[in-house]
């Protein structure tokens, strides 16, 4: 009696147009521009149908001290696009959950986020108070908290982590692994602070490393963009609203009447405690300790042609949204 055997077929390979669009780096790209195309839209919708005051000169002084539905306003212009663009590539372009923006995982995160973003900077300034560089002379009663809370803690930390975090790392560690992420979107940081006032190639640098180094590892730890967000936002928020240090060059009016002095690459000078070495020094500890936690956690990705399959395909990672000990649900 013969033995009948069922031949399984063969996949056909892929055509040359498919391949060149599954490619990472196309991937990449796609992604990027994506992002792009759907925030301007958006963003210029939106300047259409809500006006709001503009400033010539002192911008971000002037927009601190609006008050009423300006300031909301404001913010639901510049974030709404981001935040919609996000979730539109990773839906529609990525086909999956926005994992990194789980609801059910936002208040531990947000809570471990702030707490910890507020330590950072009220150690900061405790170090910085040990040779006399940070001083308090008293306290402002009258100085407003809600407007800059909006706009240097919401605004810059969902702003700038959804872009810096959202795409600038966890698009490029896909496609080129975590490390070329982590000083790629580091980088791209560092050099979008240059231009703040009172910067320089110092305060670019220890931007970099901060926000590049350890939100970066944070991130990777975590795999949650709530978490670098709410890191983000108390650091701005504690350090200018609060303790009336300059936040990355701008001037703010705190709770606390106090000024840095000494040199700046030990004090930060005008430019604030973030661009003090001491500031550097403790971030970079931190940092080590989430790229640990990240290694542990087995959280670290390859560039994409280390991770290639027999068939010739490339894995794409995928993560839960929490870390260990950081679980929200």
């Amino acid at each position: 009696m013969s033995e009948v055997i069922d031949a399984v077929p063969t996949p056909a390979p892929a055509s040359g147009l498919r391949r060149f669009w599954r490619h990472p780096i196309t991937q990449l790209l796609a992604r990027i521009v994506f992002f792009a195309l759907v925030a301007f839209a958006v963003g210029y919708l939106l300047r259409l149908v809500i006006e709001l005051p503009t400033y010539k000169d002192g911008a971000m002084a002037a927009t601190l001290t609006e008050t009423g539905a300006t300031p909301w306003l404001r913010q639901l212009r510049g974030l709404l696009p981001l935040a919609l663009a996000y979730w539109l590539l990773v839906r529609v372009l990525e086909r999956r959950k926005v994992d990194e923006f789980a609801p059910r995982k936002a208040p531990l995160h947000l809570t471990t986020g702030w707490l910890l973003g507020m330590a950072i900077l009220l150690t900061a300034a405790a170090v910085l108070a040990v040779p006399g560089y940070y001083a308090v002379h008293g306290v402002n009663a009258g100085a407003p908290l809600l407007t800059p809370l909006l706009i240097l803690g919401i605004g810059a930390g969902v702003g700038e982590e959804i872009v810096a975090r959202g795409i600038l790392f966890r698009v490029v560690e896909e496609c080129f692994g975590t490390w070329f992420a982590v000083v790629f979107s580091a980088a791209l940081f560092g050099l979008g602070h240059i231009a703040n006032p009172n910067s320089n190639i110092w305060m670019a640098l220890a931007i970099a490393v901060e926000a590049g180094f350890l939100l970066g590892m944070a991130y990777a730890w975590t795999r949650s963009l709530w978490f670098v967000i709410a890191m983000h936002a108390a650091w701005n928020f504690t350090q200018g609203p609060l303790l009336g240090i300059p936040v990355s060059g701008i001037a703010v009016t705190g709770l606390l009447d106090s000024t840095l002095r000494g040199p700046p690459v030990l004090s930060g000078g005008q430019f604030g405690a973030e661009g003090s070495i001491l500031t550097v020094a403790i971030c970079v500890a931190l940092a080590f300790y989430f790229t640990r936690r990240a290694i542990a956690a087995g959280r670290i990705v390859p560039p994409y042609w280390r991770r290639r399959l027999p068939d010739g395909s490339v894995t794409t990672p995928r993560f839960e949204a929490s870390a260990p000990g950081l679980r929200g649900g």
